[in-house]
């Protein structure tokens, strides 16, 4: 809840969702250019959110081709099958980027093996999506932008250690924007007008199965309508600071949701938030990256935010050294302060959850022979007034506190031309400041490693390792439990476990590879979070094209 999801920087966040996060595992990505991720602290530019950082999907659009189209087809284990295709192109004044994407799966039982009452059954899931993006060139300084994205998803869901045969969701998103971009003074300044909406619809449906004596339906329906203003100028030279640049805007937007449930009352409402934020980067004395950003948000229902970030880089022969320090917000959602009902009295006088981090790292690439490149970076973060639910007040508050500190380091080398490697690994105290508790689901220690290996152009083979550590989690137990499936133990400790996945591609020509994958080859058996399952072992095949 604390990761921001954009789309082309537009917020994807679902607002009638509990606690205002975006599913990411019910998107896709094969209309996309790149993935951009930033991380730590980032409310002084985007707003709400961003405490832990801003994941920025980047859609495919343009090129250097009048038409130039794509496609990728896979099938593999549990009846797995995907189909995207598109094209990108420029002819003339328009430029585009069109994709349209299938996606299906029987599934695998997300109930963990352990548990003695299960069904037996799959969690089948299947995705559609389509997305379109055209910039029209008006004349030498004017572009009028265009997007759209809709997405669908449908799947079979188990609840925590409980196999259920009569328990799915739909997830509907639709995306677009719509507005002109201006470049003035020899592209000196640049100017975006948008205005837009992110419309979604949930569903659940929890009908009655063996496991599941309480049927009942849930209808969620978010709107986001936005505007913005937002303006860059480019300088070369200014006091002495070199590539400077200047960025301000304004940003609007009004959320409302409607959602029933079958635990709560009924919710619909709505409200408008507007932000004003100002940017600043330069170089100084060809070795320094300066940065800083301040920015104030200002809602209907606990007035105004202010969030501010100052970064520095030092930049010398063998690498960087870099710092942030930076505030950070997220907004109380519609329904942790207005949902009612049996389990909940709602609670509107939530204030914000407020985050104070920085961070201090280097980067070097030592002329050693082996291409080899190291680097290690400490964080530490703060985050006051947690919104926690409390029991005894059958409500939310603002009680919680966290402290999450740690470092991570990473090596890259490459012995032979034809052999790459990387290791990471990120220690992470994330601590309950008030209990002095492990905070959940976040593991001290995690390890990942890749290796690459390139015997010819054409062949590329890749191996995955990955350890994710013991960790505080919620824990469910088998033995003489008070129900269906496991019973609720409280938390406790969860086991760590280890994943290996192997991939190779071969380019068949310079249009066409074919590639080959293996998910946990070792097929291990895990859970993450505890009481639901971790995928099986599997083996994909696909065909990918560019022309």
């Amino acid at each position: 809840k604390h990761t921001l999801a954009l789309y082309d920087g537009i917020r994807l966040n679902d607002a009638s969702a509990p606690n205002g996060e975006y599913n990411f595992g019910q998107d896709t990505i094969g209309g996309l250019e790149r993935i951009e991720v930033l991380r730590g602290a980032a409310s002084s530019v985007y707003g709400s959110d961003a405490i832990g950082g801003v994941i920025n999907f980047i859609p495919r659009v343009g090129g250097a081709d009048g038409f130039a189209p794509y496609f990728e087809a896979t099938l593999g284990s549990h009846e797995t099958y995907r189909l995207g295709i598109g094209a990108t192109g420029r002819s003339g004044v328009i430029s585009y980027g069109i994709t349209g994407e299938h996606f299906e799966t029987a599934g695998f039982n997300n109930a963990p093996r352990r548990f003695p009452d299960g069904l037996g059954e799959d969690d089948a899931s299947s995705f559609d999506a389509f997305s379109g993006v055209m910039d029209l060139t008006l004349n030498d300084a004017a572009t009028l932008r265009t997007l759209v994205r809709w997405r669908q998803t449908d799947t079979a869901i188990d609840d925590a250690a409980l196999d259920r045969s009569a328990h799915d969701a739909s997830d509907e998103y639709i995306v677009w924007r719509l507005g002109p971009r201006f470049a003035l003074f020899n592209d000196a300044l640049s100017v975006e007008i948008n205005g837009g909406q992110v419309l979604n619809e949930r569903e659940g449906r929890n009908g009655v199965d063996v496991n599941n004596p309480f049927p009942g339906d849930t209808n969620a329906e978010g709107q986001r309508d936005f505007a913005n203003w937002r303006n860059t100028l480019s300088l070369d030279d200014v006091g002495g600071l070199q590539d400077v640049a200047l960025s301000g805007g304004v940003e609007w937007q009004r959320e409302e949701i409607d959602v029933v449930d079958p635990f709560s009352d009924p919710l619909s409402r709505g409200e408008d938030a507007t932000g004003v934020y100002a940017l600043a980067r330069a170089t100084a004395l060809g070795a320094l990256d300066l940065s800083a950003a301040l920015r104030r948000d200002d809602t209907d229902a606990f007035g105004d935010t202010t969030t501010w970030n100052l970064g520095v880089s030092f930049n010398f022969g063998l690498g960087r050294v870099f710092a942030s320090t930076g505030t950070s917000f997220k907004a109380p959602t519609l329904s942790e302060r207005f949902s009612t009902g049996f389990f909940n009295l709602g609670n509107p006088d939530l204030e914000p959850e407020e985050g104070e981090s920085w961070e201090f790292g280097v980067d070097l690439s030592p002329d050693v022979g082996a291409d080899l490149r190291f680097g290690a970076t400490y964080f530490s973060s703060d985050i006051t007034n947690l919104i926690e639910y409390n029991f005894a007040q059958l409500r939310n508050v603002n009680v919680g506190k966290a402290e999450i500190d740690g470092y991570e380091a990473y090596v890259e080398f490459s012995p032979i031309s034809t052999l790459s490697a990387r290791i990471d690994y990120t220690y992470t105290a994330a601590m309950n400041a008030v209990n002095d508790t492990r905070l959940l689901r976040r593991p001290p220690h995690n390890w990942s490693a890749s290796l690459q290996f390139t015997p010819t152009k054409a062949l590329a083979i890749t191996l995955d390792y990955i350890r994710r550590g013991d960790r505080a989690d919620v824990l469910y137990g088998t033995t003489n439990p008070p129900g269906p499936g496991g019973g609720f133990l409280g938390n406790g400790q969860a086991e760590g476990y280890n994943l290996l996945h192997l991939a190779a591609r071969y380019r068949l020509n310079e249009n066409l590879s074919v590639f080959a994958s293996s998910h946990n080859i070792l097929d291990t058996d895990y859970e993450d979070p505890v009481a639901y399952g971790g995928a099986p072992r599997s083996l994909s095949v696909g065909l990918r094209g560019q022309f």
